[in-house]
């Protein structure tokens, strides 16, 4: 509920100084933008491949993972003891390496993290750019993302961050 009060504050807030700044605001739909923009898409495409490609050799892993279990389980009860501990090591490694390629490629500082940096960042780089222009030439104070709900341009002399580290740093 508190949170409700504060957000439409902050609306009000915002409205009212739209109305008495007359600041111009914009938006765009960025969704949409990279859903119709071909460089965006084809590297998105490229994206979904490299990692469908990624999960396969995962899933590849996690079989033959679930068929040494399985091999070890029938046979453990009339294998001889350096059979079990040969398997039992095995099957162990094997966790790890699934572990370790998880991390390696689906972790937060994975390889499809940096695919998607590499393929979409030239990208977004191009779309903002193309955003502040827009906002400088056109004389928009905000552009907000409808899609997320956020600002994806702002006019530099409206920042308030400076004046409010600078209060709260007295």
């Amino acid at each position: 509920m508190k949170r409700i009060i504060m957000v439409l504050l902050f609306l009000s807030v915002i409205v009212s100084a739209v109305v008495a700044e007359g600041l111009k605001i914009g938006y765009v739909n960025s969704e949409k933008i990279l859903s119709e923009y071909k460089e965006a898409v084809d590297a998105m495409a490229k994206l979904e491949a490299d990692s469908k490609k990624m999960q396969e050799e995962f899933q590849a892993m996690q079989v033959n993972g679930q068929q040494l279990l399985q091999e070890y389980e029938k046979k453990k009860f009339v294998a001889t003891d350096s059979w079990k501990k040969e398997k039992q090591k095995e099957i162990e490694d094997l966790q790890v390496k699934i572990q370790n390629y998880q991390m390696e490629k689906f972790g937060s500082n994975g390889e499809i993290y940096k695919k998607e940096a590499e393929y979409l960042g030239p990208i977004l780089e191009k779309i903002n750019k193309i955003l502040a222009q827009v906002g400088e030439e056109d004389g928009y104070s905000y552009i907000l993302d409808a899609s997320k709900g956020s600002i994806v341009f702002a006019d530099p002399s409206l920042d308030l961050t400076n004046i409010v580290l600078r209060e709260l740093r007295k």
